[in-house]
């Protein structure tokens, strides 16, 4: 059963339906205990809900649903796309892991140039994923 959801819907989206989930959950957390307009880790809520908004998007649009009429790439090249989804992946969970702890510590110090690019590794991850699903 797991290897042929794997194979009929795509490591990318199974990727990204986890992220989703992990959207959906903290947009829920995050109306239980909102931050004020002026924090500045308020630019952490925005970034979140619109990767919920994109993705939510995505999961209805066409390109999801369509099945593409390509030939099936060859083991090895299929593989080494694979690794690339893992990694990238990989690094877009550490970024929202990273936002998700940010977002709700309260004694955690941060720099918002550094925080901004942890931001952008996350988006930066979903849109890889979504590109080549």
């Amino acid at each position: 059963m797991k290897k042929k959801l794997l194979q009929s819907v795509g490591i990318n989206d199974l990727w990204l339906t986890l992220y989703f989930a992990a959207l959906i959950i903290n947009m829920f957390i995050s109306l239980l205990f909102p931050l004020t307009p002026a924090a500045e880790k308020a630019g952490l809520d925005i970034a979140m809900r619109t990767a919920t908004a994109v993705l939510a998007g995505y999961f209805v649009s066409k390109g999801f649903t369509e099945k593409k009429n390509t030939s099936p790439p060859l083991r090895e090249e299929r593989t080494r796309k694979n690794f690339q989804s893992i990694v990238v992946a990989a690094v877009g969970t550490a970024a929202l892991c990273m936002m998700i702890v940010v977002r709700y510590a309260e004694s955690v110090t941060f720099s918002a140039a550094s925080l901004s690019q942890v931001r952008d590794l996350y988006l930066a991850s979903v849109a890889f994923l979504m590109g080549t699903s």
